[in-house]
């Protein structure tokens, strides 16, 4: 039995090296020098070179001799005569198609050392004849990873973060993402290029990560008039913790006063890699009180994880009470508040964190959500049964929400903001205590806080910043928001200044701001005021 081996896949040495240099030769001439990243990206070119010539007809290429000399690596290899092929196991499809994808399938599955061979070999008339055979080479598996800095973070969450569990099959896909990967956590950066080498059937990869300080206490302070132009404060604590416990685990807790005696209080926590697992499940709770009228609980369920290198899917369900404070019939029949059960299936799909825009670099972070469900409206007893004659009680309801956010370095130390997001809403019997509530620091700045009640509605938030610092800026902003509400559509706009003043106690921020609308004119007197400070460790 006659084998011709027509592909070797090879490393030049034991360690993945950066910034390889070669020399190739074909049949003793010199063909070109390549200078890639790592001598993985070298194997990989010469893999792929030796499959267009197989293409061609050249089935007898293959590699000579390997050699290193002056840090130059000299490759050696010899490409013969074309041929025409008849292969039992190959009918019709292009060769170097399935051959790519065959080596690609095995190198992503623990056998990045797969070679291609022809077994019973013949020539007839200049004709080759045989069997095509893949030899997996030895199974390749992840040795525990080297960290060139100790990390406080537990290294269980980063082998999982980076699919690099020791002991799970080595992937040469999954190691080549790794530096997009890094980027799933705000506070977490790769400070050279990763390394990799292989030993005893193992491989063991090269990590220089940096930590950074994500989780913050914040605080904000507003001050903004009623109707009757009474000043009073709002403002809001928030407590997120990114790397609880140093395992990746999210806590957030964060209250909310936005009118003399409305609030809202917003729990969440998410837990990574469940049992090893690359599932997240998630738990949130929030609790919104409007003044004396309504009260609004949300309690939900999610389940988190990564289809690509950046982006997560989350799936969640989520069950929300609308209970009237108040039961006076005049005020319900203006403002269209109802008790509500509704229970909802949502769809999700993200992309990184708005923190991470917050310094001078480029970057981008997006998120789209699709919601579906049922809602009941609940009867009250204190409430006459006419007040529901109206009303369907049972209904089907749908959201849609997405928004992006971007920034573009412009001069050496200016940048453009953008950030834009979207709501939609589909509901037979919307109710007022249903509605989205947009205004403030947060969304609409120049108007009170969540003080615009929309259906729909898109808002646009641009900002033009100068940096002084790396995370210390002054910016100018401009928000634009349309929205439908019933019959009501409105352009409402916000235009004003601030900064943020980064320290060593954390970074403090202001933003004063001044809205126009159908109901509000730009006026030195409705100028809202914000004073916020975030501690981050």
């Amino acid at each position: 039995m006659q084998r011709m081996l027509i592909l070797l896949v090879f490393v030049c040495a034991s360690t993945v090296q950066a910034q390889v240099k070669s020399q190739l030769f074909v049949d003793g001439e010199p063909f070109e020098r390549q200078t890639l990243a790592d001598t993985l990206d070298l194997k990989n070119y010469v893999q792929k070179l030796q499959l267009r010539w197989v293409n061609q007809g050249y089935y007898f290429s293959g590699i000579d001799s390997v050699f290193r000399k002056d840090s130059i690596s000299l490759i050696y290899l010899h490409k013969g005569a074309a041929h025409r092929v008849a292969l039992s196991d190959y009918r019709g499809r292009k060769l170097q198609a399935y051959l790519s994808k065959q080596v690609q399938q095995y190198a992503n599955h623990g056998y990045p050392f797969v070679s291609v061979a022809l077994d019973s070999a013949r020539m007839s008339d200049g004709r080759l004849t045989g069997k095509l055979l893949l030899e997996p080479g030895p199974e390749i598996t992840y040795d525990s990873t080297y960290f060139f800095k100790e990390t406080k973070t537990g290294k269980g969450y980063i082998y999982q973060l980076l699919d690099i569990v020791p002991e799970d099959n080595f992937s040469e896909r999954a190691y080549g993402q790794i530096p997009k990967k890094v980027q799933r956590s705000p506070y977490l950066s790769l400070q050279r290029p990763v390394d990799l080498s292989f030993k005893n059937n193992k491989a063991k990869v090269f990590l220089d990560v940096k930590e950074e300080a994500a989780s913050s206490f914040q605080g904000v302070l507003g001050l903004q008039q009623d109707a009757n132009g009474k000043a009073s404060a709002v403002g809001s604590l928030e407590l997120d913790l990114q790397n609880l416990f140093r395992s990746g685990k999210q806590f957030t807790f964060s209250w909310e006063r936005f009118s003399e005696q409305s609030q809202r209080l917003n729990v969440f926590y998410k837990h990574p890699f469940f049992l090893d697992s690359k599932i997240s499940p998630s738990f949130r709770f929030d609790l919104l009180k409007q003044d004396t009228t309504f009260l609004t609980r949300k309690l939900g369920l999610g389940i988190h994880t990564y289809i690509a290198p950046r982006i997560e899917l989350a799936l969640a369900y989520e069950q929300n009470k609308g209970t009237l404070l108040s039961t006076d019939l005049n005020m319900l029949e203006q403002s269209g508040l109802a008790g509500f059960t509704r229970a909802t299936y949502s769809v999700q799909f993200s992309q990184g964190d708005l923190f991470t825009l917050g310094k001078l670099k480029d970057g981008v972070v997006w998120r789209v959500l699709s919601l579906a469900g049922r809602k009941e409206v609940d009867r009250n007893l204190n409430v006459p049964d006419s007040y529901y004659d109206s009303l369907e009680l049972s209904t089907n309801f749908y959201q849609f929400e997405s928004e992006i956010a971007y920034q573009v370095r412009m001069l050496k130390r200016q940048s453009f903001f953008h950030h834009i997001s979207t709501g939609f809403t589909q509901n037979d019997q919307l109710l007022r205590n249903e509605l989205y509530r947009i205004g403030g620091l947060t969304s609409l700045r120049g108007f009170n806080e969540k003080s615009v009640f929309a259906r729909h509605y898109l808002l646009s938030r641009a900002e033009f910043r100068s940096f002084f610092e790396e995370e210390s800026y002054a910016y100018l902003f401009y928000d634009q928001m349309l929205y439908q509400r019933g019959s009501l559509k409105d352009y409402p706009s916000g235009i004003g200044f601030g900064f943020a003043l980064a320290t060593s106690a954390g970074q403090f921020s202001f933003a004063i701001g001044v809205g126009h609308s159908k109901d509000q004119s730009i006026s030195f007197s409705t100028m809202k005021a914000h004073f916020g400070y975030i501690s981050r460790f």
